[in-house]
């Protein structure tokens, strides 16, 4: 029989390259498919969140996690998506340390209560765009382990039968299907 596993290069780095963009840990273990299938899906579903929620549904807010009432739990999963969801971390951190100080523009800066109450009037896009933004981070989790430490099959690391174990098996499956006994 032959050896099921694939080869993988680095996988801390893989690990490291899906986590900036989801699928480039793939491309660089050569698994193209997989690349692109975790590109698109997850790209795609932090898209749609981040223009469902006007783009105001990304955002940290330096404060303690134990104060439940402004703690960004949400963030937390988006972090995941890596380079997309970076800058509300710099943002953040520019504003902490530097009060009034922007980044980019004040790109995915935390919004007003203002805003964010405006956007809460107009029905539930915003609050399904967080949730499909942070659902893509918890799903690059998924791929960034995949990129890590490879396929959940093929490893290689099955034992092979005995040849008894192996006779054993070929007159059971015969009994099964009605053929002859040895």
């Amino acid at each position: 029989m032959t050896d099921p596993s694939i080869p993988l290069r680095d996988p801390a780095k893989a690990a490291l390259l899906a986590w900036l963009v989801p699928g480039l840990g793939h491309f660089y273990q050569g698994r193209r498919g997989k690349g692109w299938l975790y590109a698109g899906c997850i790209l795609g579903l932090y898209a749609v969140g981040f223009y469902l929620g006007s783009g105001k549904n990304v955002y940290w807010r330096w404060v303690s996690p134990f104060n439940t009432d402004k703690f960004m739990l949400h963030y937390v999963g988006q972090f995941f998506v890596g380079l997309p969801a970076l800058p509300a971390l710099i943002q953040a951190t520019i504003q902490h340390f530097h009060p009034g100080a922007e980044f980019l523009g004040g790109f995915m800066a935390e919004p007003s209560a203002r805003v964010l109450n405006g956007l809460l009037l107009h029905g539930k896009p915003y609050e399904i765009g967080l949730i499909y933004t942070t659902v893509a981070g918890l799903l690059n989790v998924l791929a960034i382990y995949d990129a890590y430490d490879g396929p959940a099959y093929g490893r290689g690391d099955e034992s092979e039968p005995t040849a008894d174990e192996g006779d054993e098996a070929t007159t059971a499956d015969a009994v099964k299907a009605g053929g002859p006994r040895r």
